[in-house]
């Protein structure tokens, strides 16, 4: 089974250029161009959030548009600027997605189990993962405890040591992620985004990616006068591909301008020893 991983679109409702400076539509283009040539293509590929910019349902219709080109289905969760109303009205719900309070579900069509999860709350900079939301991943689980499993949501659990990004991770409700995910050793994966760069690390004894950025990797620089972000761009858009049999596990990170680059490491996982009892 291969997977494309991206992450982190940001298209916008007018299609103009993000702070002035990303054209997120021909970051876009660009991306499902290189996925368009792959040999084999991808059995699935995964839009780990923030499919849109401002969370309209104009933006997240154009971003239906944009990924209309891919050679494979594609499975959205919700990133910190989305609104889960909009990509469900864009790219339709799934049947298992029951609770309008988080956007959340399985696919049962592939070898490995795929269940998407949502940490998005209405405050962009807060992350959050309700305890009614890890209680009915806890039941999914158990339903298939043999299973290979992957799961995805925007915000990677893991600390990235990026201080003012670990702020707007999930702040709120992981200690019961973790209860979850450290309970069932049929997890493959957890595949996110939101970090705009890629980085991989151990969580609760599973390996989590977050993909590069499809909108191109943004450096902040610092804060113009007038209170708005300086930027530059730091690298350009990208995917991860993963492949797995259900048991062995490959991955490799793509650029569309054809650099190589490493995943970054993430903070060691103290998590289960200093936070969870």
């Amino acid at each position: 089974m291969l997977i494309a991983h991206i992450a982190d679109l940001h298209v916008s409702d007018d299609g103009l250029p993000v702070h002035d400076l990303v054209d997120t539509d021909a970051a876009t283009r660009a991306v499902v161009a290189a996925l368009r040539t792959l040999d084999p293509p991808p059995d699935i590929i995964i839009a780990a959030g923030d499919i849109t910019h401002d969370g309209d349902g104009v933006a997240a219709a154009r971003a239906k548009a944009l990924l209309a080109g891919l050679p494979a289905p594609v499975l959205v969760c919700t990133g910190n600027h989305d609104r889960r109303e909009s990509l469900r009205a864009a790219f339709g719900r799934h049947a298992s997605d029951v609770d309008d309070a988080w956007m959340a579900y399985t696919v049962e069509d592939f070898p490995v189990r795929l269940i998407a999860l949502d940490a998005a709350t209405d405050d962009p900079f807060v992350g959050a993962m309700p305890e009614a939301e890890a209680d009915w991943l806890a039941a999914r689980l158990a339903e298939q405890p043999d299973r290979p499993t992957i799961l995805f949501l925007h915000h990677p659990p893991f600390d990235t040591g990026i201080d003012w990004m670990d702020a707007i991770g999930i702040t709120i409700g992981r200690e019961a992620l973790w209860r979850v995910v450290a309970a069932h050793g049929n997890i493959l994966a957890i595949l996110s985004g939101h970090l705009h760069r890629p980085m991989v690390g151990a969580w609760a004894g599973v390996t989590v990616y977050a993909a590069p950025s499809v909108m191109n990797r943004v450096e902040f620089i610092g804060m113009r006068p007038d209170g708005s972000p300086e930027v530059a761009i730091g690298a350009a858009p990208g995917y991860a591909l993963h492949e797995t049999d259900g048991t062995a596990w490959s991955t490799r990170l793509c650029f569309v301008d054809g650099h190589a680059e490493e995943w970054a490491m993430a903070m060691p996982d103290t998590y289960a020893e200093n936070s969870v009892k």
